[in-house]
């Protein structure tokens, strides 16, 4: 039997300030996150702070993290993403749901960096301790309180977001990462020799291969993997071909390497991914 879900509801408002709003405030114990496989969709701006456990992050951007203790999520209003453990597997978290024009403000100026919205923190009873100590100020319900509740989110988020340095700002803007991202996205049935793209790029491999990490958040071998894995969800999705017939399409040096790399970053097995989607389609095997 799972172990029961605890949620504890920490914080809870309904009024609003010019600045913005924390709505509510809470923790979840033994949790597993959002539905596994569906894409959810904020109205608002929601940070989860998450205090033990493992899972994975992942949003329309195309954006995926694997999560430990102690990383840190922005989810912000409108963005399709999801955040699960793997099956059997059970999580807590603290979270913080808010919203207002400061916030908006910060997104639509890059304050908040929507490219990566997970931060790594520790340690995390530190941490934790700075977030509640937000919502748990004394209580008041005059708007002067609560815009001052919202001005200590505000300079946390700006602590969190806004220390982006000179070295990650000027790495964000060298050409030789669109162009490193577009090679990997290339021929992906291929098998790639990523010392050979690093001379291609005019970068050392080092520098190719920190640089694409620190940018989007992933090796690059692994980045190229996860695009053949994308691949060959919507080959099972949307075909007939045979799991050996995806692997060699694919680049995968045979059927089990296919099957056991899809596991791993999927979280299900081929089978398993195609008969939740297409239970009835023949020739599946």
């Amino acid at each position: 039997m799972p172990p029961p879900i605890e949620t504890k509801i920490l914080y809870f408002n309904d009024i609003s300030t010019r600045l913005g709003q924390i709505s509510t405030a809470g923790i979840v114990k033994n949790g597993t996150g959002t539905e596994r496989g569906t894409l959810r969709v904020y109205g608002s701006y929601a940070l989860v702070y998450f205090l033990e456990g493992t899972g994975e992050y992942f949003d329309a951007n195309r954006y995926r993290h694997q999560i430990v203790a102690g990383d840190f999520v922005l989810v912000t209003p409108g963005l399709p993403h999801r955040y699960t453990t793997k099956p059997g597997r059970y999580w807590s978290e603290c979270y913080i749901v808010f919203s207002g024009p400061v916030f908006d403000l910060c997104m639509t100026t890059g304050v908040f960096n929507l490219d990566k919205p997970v931060r790594h923190l520790e340690p995390v009873d530190f941490w934790l301790s700075r977030l509640l100590s937000i919502v748990t100020a004394p209580e008041s319900q005059a708007p002067i309180d609560k815009s001052a509740e919202v001005s200590r989110l505000l300079a946390l988020l700006m602590e969190i977001f806004a220390g982006e340095n000179e070295e990650s700002q000027s790495l964000a803007s060298a050409p030789w990462l669109t162009k490193a991202k577009a090679i990997l996205d290339m021929n992906l049935e291929a098998n790639l020799d990523l010392k050979a793209v690093s001379r291609e790029l005019a970068v050392s491999y080092e520098t190719f291969r920190k640089g694409f990490q620190k940018q989007y958040n992933v090796p690059p071998a692994l980045y190229r993997t996860q695009r053949r894995l994308e691949v060959a969800c919507k080959l099972l999705e949307m075909t007939t071909m045979t799991h050996q017939q995806i692997a060699a399409h694919l680049g995968f040096s045979d059927e089990f390497h296919f099957s056991k790399r899809f596991k791993q970053l999927v979280g299900v097995s081929p089978r398993q991914h195609r008969r939740t989607v297409t239970p009835h389609t023949p020739n599946s095997e």
